[in-house]
């Protein structure tokens, strides 16, 4: 009686899929970063928060707005109103966890 085995290569199948949920993930990394950043920022007239966008790819995300002032309120001194930096930082475990629950998904 003879042993006899069926390989099958799913390594396609299951990159294909892992990259669909990393993407998924940083999409919604994005959005959180989004939403802490916005909640961050200072206000005055709105633009500035209304201006801040995440942009999300295969595998990053990022936050930030396209305003030539953004970069000065973020980077200002003293009493500075910083808004990327935090929403990035101040959330760390929040994004990893968004993506561990995208990876076991």
């Amino acid at each position: 009686m003879g042993v006899s085995f069926h390989v099958v290569d799913n390594s396609k199948d299951t990159i294909s899929a892992m990259k669909s949920q990393v993407k998924q993930a940083m999409e919604a990394c994005g959005k959180e970063m989004e939403a802490n950043a916005k909640n961050r920022v200072h206000v005055r007239t709105g633009a500035l928060r209304d201006s801040i966008e995440y942009e999300a790819g295969d595998d990053y995300a990022a936050v930030g707005s396209d305003l030539d002032y953004a970069l000065a309120e973020e980077m200002r001194g003293g009493g500075g109103h910083d808004f990327v930096k935090p929403a990035v930082s101040e959330h760390v475990s929040d994004y990893a966890n968004i993506i561990k629950s995208a990876l076991e998904g």
